[in-house]
């Protein structure tokens, strides 16, 4: 074997053994989400220290804009708040405020990040729009929020863990959500996620 074809497949097992290396220190770490706007969306506890905010929203059935409702818990580092919203142009009819502190956030961030908050469904069929899916059923969104942009939002719905875009445990991050809020049951006992019309 030539002194040049020795030196050649030195330097292809050199290169085989660093993508190896580079692989394996790359394999921990989930690839990083873009917002819609291109910002890069960093690993969600990283959040616990930011003005930024996480939302899961409960919406009704697809109904008259009078008989709609949603229910939308948003948590920050300084508060929690529940709003009760009519018909579809996201009137806020109640809405009630609790303290909240960088702390409980940030334990708060690593419990609905280990729920999958930021996952995506791979190949969803369905669009990223979830306004019309599920209308005999409730849609799930759950939206990152920073300086008024969207940074993450997905969505999921009653009507089966394939419908929808987010591919985190569902009920899990619902329970977390509702658990934030004091007396949760009580505060949304009277709101009807699926009135239908009477004749």
């Amino acid at each position: 074997m030539t002194p040049n074809r020795l030196l050649a497949l030195f330097l292809a097992f050199i290169a085989i053994v660093i993508f190896i290396v580079v692989l394996i220190a790359r394999g921990g770490n989930p690839p990083q989400q873009q917002s819609p706007t291109g910002v890069t969306v960093q690993p969600l506890p990283e959040y616990a220290s930011t003005d930024a905010e996480v939302s899961a929203t409960t919406q009704g059935i697809v109904n008259g804009d009078e008989l709609h409702r949603s229910i939308r818990i948003t948590v920050s580092g300084n508060s929690r708040e529940l709003e009760i919203i009519e018909g579809y142009s996201g009137t806020v009819v109640s809405r009630r405020n609790f303290d909240n502190t960088e702390e409980a956030y940030a334990v708060f961030l690593r419990a609905i990040n280990g729920a999958g908050f930021l996952s995506k469904l791979p190949k969803s069929k369905y669009p990223a729009d979830e306004r019309g899916q599920c209308p005999l059923g409730q849609r799930y969104i759950f939206a990152l929020n920073q300086d008024f942009e969207d940074l993450s939002r997905t969505w999921a719905s009653s009507c089966g863990r394939a419908v929808g875009t987010s591919g985190g445990n569902t009920s899990t991050l619902l329970t977390l959500f509702r658990n934030q809020i004091p007396n949760y049951s009580q505060l949304t006992s009277d709101v009807n996620l699926s009135a239908t019309s009477t004749d």
